[in-house]
């Protein structure tokens, strides 16, 4: 978990906005609020409005949805659409985590 909150949230990384502090999200089951979890391997690093749909840093909700997209906790079914579904959000998250730990250099054109 310290891993991910050291690379921060993984939507801002995909965006192109850099680091930004994450809250950690476990997923569940479905993808739907209330599942049971999938387990500790199943987690990302989301801000606090794309996770749950306060905004931060003095930022107006406004802002944050100009940056970030729609709150998976207020529109999951349009967070998915824009910014993409659990599996695609987990294999982000895995990748920042591999380059992370060095298991993966990243590609720079020679």
């Amino acid at each position: 978990m310290d891993a991910i909150k050291d690379i921060g949230c993984i939507v801002a990384q995909a965006l192109g906005l850099g680091f930004v502090p994450c809250d950690i999200h476990h997923l569940t089951q479905g993808g739907k609020h209330g599942q049971k979890r999938r387990g500790h391997d199943f987690t990302i690093g989301l801000n606090p409005w794309s996770h749950r749909g306060e905004p931060f840093n003095g930022m107006s909700a406004d802002t944050c949805e100009k940056l970030f997209g729609p709150s998976y906790a207020k529109q999951p079914r349009l967070f998915r659409q824009e910014i993409g579904n659990d599996d695609y959000l987990l294999d982000l998250q895995n990748t920042a985590l591999d380059r992370y730990w060095g298991r993966v250099k990243t590609w720079h054109a020679a």
